[in-house]
């Protein structure tokens, strides 16, 4: 099973026409980095659990009730009576979305340790974590406690998903985040964020300075140059799949859950499976990832395709059908 904990947000997203009007209208549509993961990950087929704090007002409801009919676990979901944290998005010319965030004294980032139970479920083979919440706190240090606990028993998988507009002490940032990437089995991160975090370097440099922390396993998006991973003894890289791309939300979060879906079903469910994985296997676990990545960049907002809108849209994956 893979566990995901974070933020639950509501995205708010203008409408194609109306990206360059200051007083346009906007469209509501459930997201939240590790909130699209785990709606990616239950498309893909792969047992999914959410554990956060979602709010109980109306907008709230539509957050619970996306991840209940996509048969994400909802078990360890907290209900509380502060607001949703609002994301404003402004799209560029390319489909690539910046944010505005509304989220003081909300409740998904107001997750505390009293939230989080003693134990995970037995069956948790990935802790999928990251984005704004481990940057806001209280949230952030309870999550980070439970990644310290959990990190010897399950892979945990963090994703920096940075929102430089909610980052006040980059420095600090930077400090935490290699401490976040020391207690994790897997880092997935854009080259964008990297750059963001340490300057430009070379896809293979950054993958060498995030192993050194401690993952086993390290994958990296580029954009339209595709993707890549490394572990300590392997490396791959696979082309981006070309579409026409509506916009970008959700891209990287379904990309996150699909390498936790293709590693799943590779039985690769811990440190020495992943230290064992070739470059033939990380070769086809990034494209799985890439063509579930590119599919969602076809929709508006956060969409991300079920197994079998992957298996007909690129037969070429051998992907088994569940219908």
């Amino acid at each position: 099973m893979i566990l995901c904990c974070g933020e639950a947000l509501i995205d708010m997203v203008p409408p194609p026409g109306t990206d360059t009007s200051p007083y346009g209208s906007f469209e509501v549509r459930p997201g939240g980095s590790v909130y699209n993961s785990a709606i990616a990950a239950a498309r893909l087929g792969v047992p999914t659990a959410f554990l956060g704090r979602i709010a109980s007002d109306f907008l709230g409801e539509t957050l619970f009730r996306r991840l209940v009919d996509n048969g994400v676990d909802t078990g360890l979901v907290v209900r509380s009576p502060q607001p949703v944290t609002l994301a404003f998005v402004h799209r560029n010319d390319s489909g690539e979305a910046d944010y505005a965030f509304y989220a003081n004294d909300a409740a998904d980032r107001s997750l505390s340790p009293g939230d989080i139970p003693e134990s995970l479920p037995p069956d948790t083979h990935f802790l999928l974590v990251g984005s704004i919440s481990l940057v806001l706190e209280p949230g952030a240090s309870a999550i980070e406690r439970m990644m310290h606990r959990e990190s010897g028993r399950i892979l945990v998988s963090y994703d920096p998903n940075v929102r430089p507009s909610l980052v006040p002490d980059r420095a600090a940032f930077v400090r935490r985040f290699e401490t976040l990437c020391a207690q994790a089995a897997i880092v997935k991160a854009s080259t964008a964020d990297l750059e963001w975090i340490y300057g430009p370097e070379s896809p293979e440099d950054f993958a060498s300075k995030l192993l050194a922390f401690g993952p086993d396993l390290v994958v990296l998006t580029m954009g339209t140059e595709g993707s890549a991973a490394a572990t300590h003894a392997a490396a791959a890289a696979v082309p981006a799949f070309p579409v026409k791309v509506a916009d970008t939300i959700g891209a990287g979060d379904t990309f996150h859950a699909a390498i936790l879906a293709a590693l799943e079903s590779r039985a690769a469910v811990t440190r020495s499976a992943l230290r064992s994985l070739d470059s033939g296997a990380l070769g086809g676990i990034l494209s799985f990832a890439s063509a579930a990545a590119a599919l969602n960049c076809t929709r508006k907002g956060a969409e991300p395709p079920s197994l079998d809108e992957l298996a007909n849209a690129y037969p070429i994956l051998g992907i088994a059908r569940r219908s």
